[in-house]
């Protein structure tokens, strides 16, 4: 793996985009909701809720891509 980074082979920057759409919205829909849990709680259900579905979508299909 070290050989990629060293070489600038294109293929770690596809492994850390698919890590990053796997798990990066998620986090970062989470964040949000919980920022504005106090104003609109149901917003804040609704983002939670389209988190947890993007991350089961995005696990599923950036994890099969992955192997």
């Amino acid at each position: 793996m070290n050989t990629l980074v060293i070489n600038g082979d294109g293929l770690i920057w596809i492994f850390l985009l698919l890590f990053f759409l796997a798990f990066g919205v998620p986090i970062l829909l989470a964040i949000v909701a919980l920022a504005i849990r106090n104003k609109n709680k149901r917003v804040s259900k609704v983002l939670l809720i389209i988190a947890a579905v993007y991350a089961l979508i995005g696990l599923g299909i950036c994890g099969i891509s992955m192997i």
